[in-house]
């Protein structure tokens, strides 16, 4: 991918004057370039590599930051220090230097006192007159006063000025010779212009545009720095080695979680990116970084030692033109797609929940269907999640089969015993035993129903018609319902199999293919619109998903969402070899890899595996086996053929992306029915799966099952135009 002309492209989409960009590594450089314009009031100037520009709120992590953590790895204070330690006003007694550097203060985000205060001890009086909004700790609020504040600390613990301080410790040992506050009237021409200020009645140029920064004396903790790409690629460099902080404090810096109800903030730094935010990103979970109102923005990759830089002026002449979002999610769109093309950090809906401050449900009674499985990013349950949130109140927790807990097996009727829930928690009620559905009692008592359960992608899987049910309550109680979306671990792009002619079963519960490529909001929408339209849903998105990305690529943590399903690959075979189940072979219940394997004492699999039509075996390898399914607790205690030897198959997924399951077992099934006609039996739940005759009749039948799978193609040509599509036109 040509960076320099993707480059052009999100300067022209944004209207940017120009921008200049470096993306390297440790020890490469991929991209190095500038275009457009540095200036374009008075006069045309062109941008160049070493075009300086004004960082804006860079200044709070390439500078205030690392300054502040060398002063902490050098014993001159401590993070849980108070202010008032360094800055002694008492309003300022509670705040820790942590909340500061975590935006958890309780400060406001920004007062616009430039016109009255014309230094730092001013706007510092100021910031204390003005006082905290929150309790410390409790909220996470991006706060410039925070780290106007947090520069006066610096200055204090190392009783040096805050430019002096970090030019002597930072700048100079990296070589980074042009960087700095304040730049010299003879070097303005070489950076770039920001607004046309009609308070300063000027063009910016070489001078903070940040207006409380520039009556601060162009020197703060939140603003002020100027720079060009290549030095802030040695300064990138320089923490990507460890020769700035140790690797455990950058380690500790950019760790996940600082904050519990936002856990991407870091100390100062944004973590692991959003590709639908406004302030760029990097695929990975491993990436830290941060944005400044000029247009700039800075991301590094720990884990693959990458860092890009992007360096605009988007405010120029007037502010009213800028537009920063479009310029960084292209350009850094870009840059993922040629560094991460197989790879993304999804955000699930629930994760989306936290990141909008619990917005869709703050003040609601809500009633919730989940599960053990539904976790956020970093493996928290959904009710450990919502607890974050004291304005949330849950009235009733409802879950599919397999229990809440999932330990119960597939089929079992769900008890009490399953459904254990800790102290001052909601009640759980199982939807898989005598109760099917809500009550319209218990609906009457919520003005939202949530749903959070992890699908697993095929029409075999009972979720989705649990979900039907509770559905089916909802429209006729009148209750919306709002959607925590979560991915399909098979991706969205294949579809396999028959749209279901008969599907009034838990089994097959709607009018889709057997693997149908829906997330569980495309599934909910997808119900609604076929049943239920006046039905009042809310979907609440993924985050840097598309249809092409499997589970294992999307860096999520897989929590069998049912027992037999450990792992991405016995999810992804299922979507075929759930089809055993209507037959008697066992298809690898009672072992360790479930539907990995199929077998029978009576089965020849050498002959079978023969039998198997190499167009339906694309992406997957056949082996003969044998094994000996035992009762396992909580998984299989009396799987088919206990403790009896059987000649198996096992299927190794080689290319989980052109694994096409369903085909497979379709011609395992027809290679078994020619080679064991007498022994093979095909059971009415075989059509209770398949919804309807057709897999029957590919098994019984005498065409090539290539080519009957081939026939579907314009069923699910018109299935893909119906369906719902959330993601389709994301390109991530």
């Amino acid at each position: 991918m040509d960076l320099e002309q993707e480059l052009i492209r999100a300067v022209f989409r944004a209207g940017a004057p120009g921008a200049a960009a470096y993306v390297g590594s440790v020890d490469a450089t991929y991209y190095h370039g500038a275009i457009g314009y540095q200036q374009r009031v008075p006069e045309f100037v062109a941008a160049q590599k070493g075009t300086r520009y004004d960082l804006a709120s860079l200044t709070k992590v390439v500078a205030t930051t690392t300054a502040l953590l060398l002063l902490r790895d050098e014993g001159a204070l401590r993070l849980d220090q108070s202010c008032a330690d360094f800055i002694p006003l008492p309003q300022f007694k509670s705040l820790t230097l942590r909340h500061l550097l975590t935006h958890t203060s309780g400060l406001a985000p920004l007062s616009l006192w430039y016109k009255e205060i014309q230094d730092t001890t001013g706007m510092i009086a100021r910031i204390a007159e003005r006082g905290i909004e929150a309790p410390p700790g409790t909220r996470r609020v991006y706060s410039d006063l925070g780290f106007i504040l947090l520069g006066r600390v610096v200055e204090m613990a190392a009783r040096d000025s805050l430019d002096g301080f970090c030019q002597r410790r930072i700048f100079v040992p990296l070589g980074m010779t042009r960087t700095g506050f304040r730049p010299p009237a003879e070097d303005r021409v070489f950076c770039a212009a920001t607004e046309n200020c009609p308070w300063r009645g000027r063009i910016m140029q070489g001078e903070v545009h940040d207006e409380n920064a520039f009556a601060m004396g162009g020197v703060a903790g939140h603003a002020g720095l100027f720079a060009p790409a290549e030095d802030l690629a040695l300064f990138c460099r320089a923490l990507l080695q460890g020769k700035i902080l140790a690797p455990a404090t950058l380690e500790e810096m950019t760790r996940w979680g600082h904050v519990p109800f936002y856990p991407w903030q870091a100390y100062g730094w944004r973590v692991d990116p959003w590709r639908s935010g406004a302030e760029g990103f990097l695929r990975t979970r491993t990436a830290f970084g941060h944005s400044g109102w000029t247009g700039t923005s800075l991301w590094l990759d720990r884990a693959r030692g990458l860092f890009t830089i992007l360096l605009s002026n988007t405010p120029h002449p007037d502010r009213a033109l800028r537009d920063n979002k479009t310029l960084r999610v292209l350009f850094h769109r870009a840059v993922c797609g040629r560094f991460y093309p197989q790879s993304t950090n999804t955000h699930t809906g629930l994760d989306r929940l936290v990141w909008d401050n619990f917005q869709a449900l703050r003040g609601k009674r809500i009633a919730l269907l989940t599960h053990h499985a539904a976790t956020d990013e970093s493996g928290r349950p959904v009710l450990d999640v919502l607890r974050l949130c004291d304005d949330i109140h849950i009235t009733t927790v409802y879950s599919p089969e397999h229990g809440f807990a999932g330990t119960a097996e597939a089929g079992e009727e769900v008890g009490d015993h399953h459904q254990k829930n800790g102290p001052g928690r909601p009640p759980i009620v199982s939807l898989y035993g005598e109760r099917k559905a809500p009550t319209a009692k218990e609906l009457h008592r919520v003005n939202a129903f949530v749903v959070d359960l992890q699908d697993a992608g095929a029409r075999y899987y009972t979720y989705p018609g649990t979900l039907k049910a509770c559905m089916q309550s909802c429209a006729a109680a009148g209750v919306p319902m709002i959607i925590l979306d979560r991915p399909n671990p098979g991706g969205g792009l294949v579809l396999e199999g028959p749209v279901a002619q008969r599907h009034h079963a838990l089994v097959c519960w709607g009018p889709v293919p057997a693997r149908h490529g829906l997330t569980l909001g495309e599934i909910t929408l997808f119900l609604r619109d076929t049943f239920f339209p006046k039905l009042q849903i809310e979907v609440i998105t993924l985050d840097a998903w598309h249809p092409k990305f499997m589970a294992g690529q999307c860096a999520l943590p897989w929590v069998p969402p049912s027992p037999n399903l450990p792992t991405p690959t016995s999810a992804l075979l299922y979507t075929g070899m759930c089809l055993f189940e209507g037959t008697n072979l066992n298809e690898g219940r009672g072992t360790e890899t479930p539907f990995q394997r199929i077998g029978a004492p009576w089965l020849d699999a050498g002959k079978v595996i023969s039998r198997v039509e190499e167009e339906c075996l694309r992406g997957c390898a056949l082996s003969a086996t044998t094994y000996t399914p035992h009762s396992i607790s909580g998984k299989a205690t009396t799987p088919r053929y206990l403790d009896t030897p059987c000649a198996g198959i096992s299927i190794e997924v080689t290319a989980p992306g052109d694994a096409r399951p369903f085909s497979l077992a379709v011609s395992l099934l027809r290679a078994m029915q020619n080679t064991h006609p007498r022994e093979l039996e095909l059971s009415d739940y075989l059509d209770t799966l398949a919804g309807g005759p057709w897999v029957r009749e590919q098994v019984l039948g005498r065409g090539r099952i290539a080519a009957a799978i081939e026939d579907l193609a314009p069923e699910l040509a018109a299935f893909d135009q119906r369906r719902p599509k959330l993601y389709a036109s994301e390109d991530v």
